[in-house]
């Protein structure tokens, strides 16, 4: 009898701590958007570790954005190389972390993987969009969350879109 009650006081108790657990939808959340074009980064490639394209390699990047409304900032950031394909395949798989600066220690911080071509220094490719998650910011954007749509032009310019959870 006694093994009953404690199984059923533990059963009770985990039915009693899921009933509490809210789960938000994003739906709900309301999104904020902020589009910026990004001018041709000044990029420098660190050839790391081996010879060639290998493991680690690091490509370091800087860059003004601007928007519509006269927005004018600073892009920088470095992307780090994490995987290689085999010989077969023609991308790797890059860790990339951004800071959009906007002035006066407003910042919208972005960290995430992304594919890029398996050629030494490469950006990615253009017209497809690659998704990476806004980890937080200062400022203005403290706390920020939400996720970043960067698409390379065929000009080699680049448009952001930036959409922030409240």
């Amino acid at each position: 009898k006694m093994k009953k009650l404690l199984l059923l006081l533990v059963l009770f108790s985990i039915i009693g701590c899921n009933q509490n657990e809210k789960k938000i939808p994003h739906s709900q959340n309301t999104i904020t958007s902020i589009k910026l074009h990004q001018e041709l980064p000044k990029i420098v490639h660190l050839d790391l570790g081996l010879e060639g394209n290998s493991l680690g390699d690091l490509m370091a990047f800087d860059s003004v954005f601007t928007n519509d409304k006269g927005m004018v900032g600073m892009l920088s950031g470095y992307i780090t190389t994490v995987d290689l394909p085999d010989e077969t395949e023609t991308f790797e798989d890059r860790m990339v972390h951004m800071v959009f600066d906007f002035e006066e220690a407003n910042t919208i911080v972005v960290g995430g993987k992304s594919v890029y071509p398996k050629i030494v220094g490469a950006e990615f490719k253009k017209q497809i969009p690659q998704i990476r998650a806004v980890i937080g910011g200062t400022g203005d954007y403290m706390g920020a969350r939400g996720q970043l749509t960067t698409t390379r032009n065929e000009d080699g310019t680049y448009e952001h879109l930036i959409e922030l959870m409240d």
